[in-house]
């Protein structure tokens, strides 16, 4: 048999700043980092991310609070999203309809659909607006959502949100929300390029190799 424990776990939530000790951004790379971790390497990702679950220990470390919901990120999803990430680095959109196919996110055989429109250079562009600080503020949500709403008019339903990724979204936005607190120019894609790149770098599969090339 298996019993299920708990523990009180010391400590202040991440986002309450006058409980803090200066390391709020420090720490929401901390997190980034692990929910990366979590989907690129271990396959088993917390479900749950909010700031209630998001706790700054009193030694300073993070502590992601709640794992009575997760779910599973195979192997073949995980190569994928480093091969999408290196060919978006890489402006490689030619590659991006195929990574949208393999991650979940359009039909098979919406591929040509997806190239014609440009969707390639949209996500480049709010991947960029993105790097260069002060979230979503910096993007023309308005822009891409009517672009995004023409394709599905034009092509029918071809945009879905994958289960996996709605969590690591809602993990970002929660996470990016609090260093935008104390950091106005915070970068979410500055706190996540360190683990990114050591893990194309050093991942041995011969596909994160060709898409590094």
């Amino acid at each position: 048999k298996k019993v299920l424990t708990a523990r009180w776990i010391p400590g202040v939530r991440l986002d309450d700043a006058s409980n803090s000790a200066g390391d709020i951004g420090k720490l929401c790379a901390v997190g980034l980092t692990t929910y990366l971790l979590m989907l690129l390497e271990t396959g088993t990702l917390h479900c749950d991310p909010h700031p209630g679950n998001l706790l700054r220990t009193e030694d300073g470390r993070l502590c992601i609070l709640d794992w009575g919901l997760v779910t599973t990120v195979e192997p073949e999803l995980r190569i994928s999203f480093l091969e999408h990430v290196a060919h978006l680095t890489s402006k490689e959109y030619d590659a991006i309809p195929g990574d949208l196919v393999r991650l979940g996110f359009v039909p098979q055989g919406k591929e040509g659909a997806i190239a014609r429109e440009g969707v390639s250079e949209i996500l480049a562009g709010v991947y960029a607006d993105l790097g260069a600080g002060g979230g979503a503020a910096k993007i023309d949500i308005n822009d891409v959502a009517r672009r995004l709403t023409g394709l599905t008019q034009t092509y029918g339903n071809m945009f879905q949100i994958p289960p996996y990724f709605l969590y690591i979204l809602r993990s970002f936005a929660v996470l990016e929300g609090i260093g935008l607190q104390v950091d106005p120019d915070y970068s979410i894609i500055d706190a996540c390029l360190p683990y990114i790149t050591q893990r194309l770098v050093s991942d041995p599969s011969p596909r994160s190799r060709a898409a590094l090339r």
